[in-house]
């Protein structure tokens, strides 16, 4: 498999997050951390029923999910 980087912004609060996380799990690079956030989301996304929700609806379910803090204000 041929790895590709990418390279993104984030807001203060993402960053914040990132950076508890990283004292939390005590991982050694924000790069795993993301990896692992976006392998986790994206085996949920594959997941049967949500494989036919658009972004917008998914973001809605999620938000659904749960009483902590709404997927679509973490951004």
């Amino acid at each position: 498999m041929k790895l590709r980087s990418i390279t993104f912004r984030c807001t203060a609060a993402q960053f914040n997050r990132l950076q508890q996380a990283m004292q939390e799990e005590y991982s050694e690079t924000r790069t795993s951390i993301l990896s692992a956030a976006l392998e986790e989301f994206l085996d949920y996304a594959e997941r049967g029923e949500m494989q036919r929700l658009n972004l917008f609806d998914l973001v809605q379910h999620l938000d659904g999910l749960g009483d902590g803090i709404r997927f679509s204000d973490q951004a």
